[in-house]
């Protein structure tokens, strides 16, 4: 495995290796399964959900419960989609924060499946070919 790809740009135990350097490309491959979507999608609207009533009814007491977010999200990865989960974007970074927001645009325009697939294919292309490199060398 390339070491530049090891931790957190890990995409799964079964994914040894792969091409993509974007994060997004392999936030992508990490959320596939449909339900794993939604608990993410979900987990968005409880953060900023709480966020909302905590400023509307002026009680930071419910800030406390901004991790049930983070929560649904690890929820949709245990019960549907193993693939690697860095503590760190598990907990907060601004790199997962960003991809969690361009998650809940691309699946609200229809694109999110799309990407998908995209990357299935980028990620299909690269195995073959290093299939064929280790064949013939």
């Amino acid at each position: 495995m390339n070491s530049s790809r090891k931790g957190r740009n890990q995409i799964s135990a079964s994914i040894e290796d792969h091409p993509f350097t974007d994060y997004w490309d392999v936030f992508v491959l990490k959320h596939q399964h449909p339900w794993n979507i939604a608990f993410h999608l979900l987990g968005i609207f409880v953060f900023y959900g709480l966020l909302s009533i905590a400023w509307f009814t002026q009680n930071p007491w419910l800030l406390v419960l901004l991790p049930l977010a983070q929560l649904v999200g690890l929820a949709g990865h245990y019960w549907f989609e193993r693939s690697h989960i860095d503590l760190q974007d598990c907990i907060f970074s601004w790199r997962a924060s960003y991809c969690l927001g361009k998650l809940l645009l691309r699946v609200l325009i229809g694109k999110y499946q799309d990407d998908i697939d995209r990357n299935h294919k980028i990620l299909t292309q690269y195995n073959l070919e290093n299939l064929v490199l280790k064949e013939n060398g």
